[in-house]
């Protein structure tokens, strides 16, 4: 009797602990992450209609329409400065232009204070003191907020930055080995973020600001060696000038079309935006309405994120080398093949999950908090720095409980296939197929089966204002149409994708139950086909075939495919609020579906008016051979006979095909991942990349 009171004694005292750090936690509220709507114009990023980049042209003479008097200045500048200083997310945008100000514009001596006492203020890093809802982890906003502390490091090195009490030096020199980390990284396995048209224009601003201020000469040409890596990728994974390729994190818009999603297309421009727009003028096929938003396209100007690139670019500061504009301009029909970013097994073997800073960011640059490799890690960075009460991680602090610290969290996370586990945005081994009309790419077999966040598994890029995607949406099917995941964004459930050559092969299985962390799941997927987008259009059953301008589309599918009634809410949500240009509608139909059963397989093929008419390719894709069975697919068609299964298998003509990627494969350039040296080679030109000596050598 007396074990069963002790027993009993011993319950009651672990209850009354749980509840008493239960109601500590419930406690902590969470920062909030952003500006309550009624004071959204007092942190806006313009004044009376004007810009933060109007300013910045105005200040260094650029423009004088719009003119800026000096309460004018001192009132825009004060608006970015209590951002920052009240911690809103993505104020670490804001720093690039306001630093660049600080540098480039002449100031009076009481806007040059103010700036300069929102830099000494601020907060750089998880592991600094205070409260907010900050994102500081992904891969851009590392970067982003490093090079903020390493400018103001070496701007003030001897002030004392109030925040933690540290001088500019020792901020510099703690910036720095972050710095290093990033760059390191991105040379080795690529970028995590990768191929993102969003993403990638927060990564440029803070590279270009370091190679524009930077006083350490051997760091600067690592940067530029980054930076040439970048616009590689991009180059590789274009079309006449058009950026809508696969990626780990993209939004409805990015996908969608690349007049209203493509957030470096100004930067684009500068770098080989002319020479590509003359080469598709020359196109006997291009509509009159296609030209104008091509020019459209062409003048867009940079926004306050992309000016510190292009304007770097202006001054000669960054030289984009030309053999990697040889590439972008092509018009060679070519495949390549590359790997991007780093997978929660790649983290394990290249000993990169631990507590340092070059481990942390690894694992949370890649978007990595719950899988079974890396979840002890997470939860002991969270406790060690007191970050439960961001936003962002709040949900975490529950698992701080003293009852479920003896919880075996790896076990737990290896056993459930938890919604959080696909957050993480993985290993990319992208496959692009592009000749001088198209490009067609693919993430070839992505965690398969797994849950979805931002992922855009593959995409046709059609023309300016017009892709090829399908999804399964993560949610009911009838909501979340802006989420993030959600209807157009991300998947519930992640296909078997593959593709080969001008032909994507991709395969759902439908969930039935569940998992931890979702609300529902739905019975549909579809594909993105705005008709009236199209020149023509034909839906029959099971199969589509369309054209648009000299380029030709099939989509057939293992059952009926019909179009949802419009919808408002999902148009709005696809396109995050933004327009397609006048004289463009999706409300006769954009959202294509295939509903019911347990496996959805898709077939694409493209082809062009430079191979076949538009008649011609309907009649032989009509003669292929197309069969369909459980979450298999069999297609016969000019480039081999492929075959595909949900569970893993890939063949063309009875041969197994390799769907793990060296870092670059492709006839421009060849290597490996943490290879020491990138080379890459066109007719006219050569690049030879070498981090490790910060050497960029091109002819």
């Amino acid at each position: 009797m007396t074990f069963f009171y002790l027993l009993l004694a011993v319950i009651v005292l672990v209850v009354i602990i749980t509840a008493a750090q239960l109601v500590c936690l419930l406690r902590i509220k969470s920062v909030p992450d952003l500006p309550d709507k009624a004071n959204a114009d007092k942190y806006s990023l313009n004044i009376n209609g004007k810009s933060f980049e109007d300013l910045y042209l105005f200040l260094v003479g650029k423009q004088t329409d719009p003119s800026f008097s000096e309460d004018e200045v001192f009132r825009l500048l004060s608006k970015q400065s209590e951002y920052l200083g009240k911690r809103f997310d993505c104020a670490d945008f804001r720093a690039q232009m306001l630093f660049k100000i600080y540098k480039d514009c002449p100031l009076s001596d009481r806007c040059s204070a103010l700036i300069k006492s929102t830099f000494l203020g601020f907060k750089y890093f998880m592991d600094e003191p205070g409260d907010d809802s900050m994102c500081y982890w992904s891969e851009n906003h590392q970067i982003l907020f490093a090079v903020s502390e390493y400018l103001a490091g070496q701007e003030w090195p001897d002030e004392i930055f109030t925040n933690d009490g540290n001088t500019g030096a020792e901020h510099m020199q703690k910036a720095t080995i972050r710095i290093d980390a990033w760059m390191q990284q991105r040379f080795d396995y690529g970028f995590s973020e990768y191929l993102s048209n969003n993403y990638l224009a927060e990564d440029i601003a803070p590279m270009a600001n370091f190679i524009a201020y930077s006083k350490d000469e051997q760091a600067v040409n690592r940067m530029k060696i980054i930076m040439d890596i970048l616009w590689l990728d991009v180059a590789l994974n274009s079309v006449n000038n058009r950026f809508v390729a696969v990626s780990s994190r993209m939004y409805g818009n990015n996908k969608a079309a690349n007049c209203i999603g493509n957030s470096i297309q100004s930067a684009m421009n500068i770098l080989w935006g002319k020479e590509v727009t003359k080469k598709i003028f020359s196109l006997p096929d291009i509509s009159e309405e296609e030209r104008k938003l091509i020019e459209t396209s062409l003048s867009k100007k940079p926004n306050y994120i992309v000016l510190c690139f292009t304007d770097a670019v202006e001054k000669g500061l960054y030289t984009l080398p030309e053999v990697i504009k040889d590439i972008a301009v092509s018009d060679e029909t070519f495949v390549s093949r590359m790997s991007c970013g780093l997978s929660p097994d790649d983290m394990a073997d290249e000993n990169l999950i631990g507590q340092s800073d070059a481990c942390i960011m690894a694992q949370t640059g890649a978007e990595t908090f719950t899988n079974p490799q890396v979840i002890r890690n997470t939860l002991e960075y969270m406790r060690k720095n007191k970050l439960y009460s961001n936003k962002f991680l709040s949900y975490f602090k529950f698992l701080n409980l003293t009852v479920l610290r003896c919880v075996r969290w790896q076990k737990f996370a290896e056993k459930h296939s938890i919604m959080p586990h696909g957050i993480a945005l993985g290993r990319g081994n992208v496959y692009t197929y592009r000749n001088s009309r198209y490009l067609l790419s693919t993430d070839i077999c992505k965690d398969v089966g797994a849950c979805g966040a931002q992922d855009h598994v593959w995409t046709a890029n059609i023309a300016e204002e017009l892709t090829l995607f399908t999804t399964h949406p993560a949610g009911d099917g009838n909501s979340k149409y802006g989420a993030s995941p959600g209807y157009w964004v991300g998947n519930g459930r992640r296909p078997m994708s593959v593709q080969h050559e001008n032909v994507n092969v991709t395969v759902y299985k439908l969930p039935k139950k569940k998992r931890l962390g979702e609300s529902a799941v739905c019975d549909i997927t579809h594909a993105y086909m705005p008709r009236d987008l199209y020149d023509e259009f034909e839906l029959d059953g099971n199969r589509v075939f369309a054209r648009k301008n000299g380029v030709f589309v099939a989509l057939i599918s293992d059952g009926t495919l019909e179009y949802k009634p419009y919808n408002s809410d999902s148009a709005k949500g696809l396109l995050k609020g933004r327009a397609l240009p006048d004289g463009l509608t999706l409300e006769n139909g954009f959202d294509l579906c295939r509903r019911g059963g347990e496996y959805h397989s898709y077939i694409t093929e493209l082809s062009d008016s430079d191979t076949e008419t538009f008649e011609q390719f309907r009649q032989r894709i009509k003669q292929n051979k197309t069969v369909f069975t459980k979450g298999c697919v069999s297609y016969k068609t000019n480039c081999g006979e492929i075959y595909v299964s949900f569970d893993g298998s890939f063949t063309v003509d009875g041969k197994t095909i390799q769907t793990v990627f060296d870092r670059y494969d492709s006839v421009f350039c060849k290597a490996k991942r943490k290879d020491k040296e990138i080379r890459i080679n066109t007719p006219s030109h050569s690049l030879t990349l070498d981090f490790g000596q910060a050497s960029r050598i091109s002819q």
